[in-house]
């Protein structure tokens, strides 16, 4: 069993990045392809946020995202900002819980709530990266003492 779990802890950051990659180029690929349904939602929760040009620079935004979490690049940063991504879908919960039944939630609601997970394993992929970065330039300080 111990073999199982080292594997698992060998590739459980690599599987976390690439699937939430997925998901933001999914998601933002359907924005891009219909606004419609995420204007409906805006118009009722944020409507100074409720155009198609918003809508259409979100899911660039997500598509970008998931195609450079997806890439391994700039992981930390992009998990921070797919963290404010979904941070300002759960604002919803706060500003208009009527619409989300909150704590007894709609369907509305619970499609919603997918991104409490998401923006955990968002600030998990950007933790994980720059704990990574950071031990990198650890271990190249410690070789230049050890050089000199």
């Amino acid at each position: 069993m111990k073999t199982v779990f080292q594997f698992v802890e060998r590739i459980a950051p690599y599987t976390l990045r690439i699937s939430l990659g997925l998901v933001l180029l999914w998601i933002g690929a359907l924005h891009l392809q219909n606004p419609h349904s995420i204007l409906v939602l805006l118009s009722m929760s944020l409507p100074f946020l409720a155009s198609s040009t918003f809508v259409y620079v979100l899911g660039a935004l997500e598509v970008i995202a998931g195609v450079l979490l997806i890439a391994g690049l700039w992981v930390r940063y992009v998990g921070l900002l797919t963290l404010i991504l979904f941070a300002g879908t759960l604002t919803i919960f706060v500003i208009t819980p009527g619409l989300t039944g909150f704590p007894i939630l709609t369907l509305t609601g619970q499609f919603l709530l997918k991104d409490l997970v998401l923006a955990s394993a968002a600030i998990t992929v950007a933790a994980t990266d720059a704990a990574r970065h950071e031990a990198k330039q650890d271990m190249g300080k410690w070789a230049e003492k050890k050089a000199a």
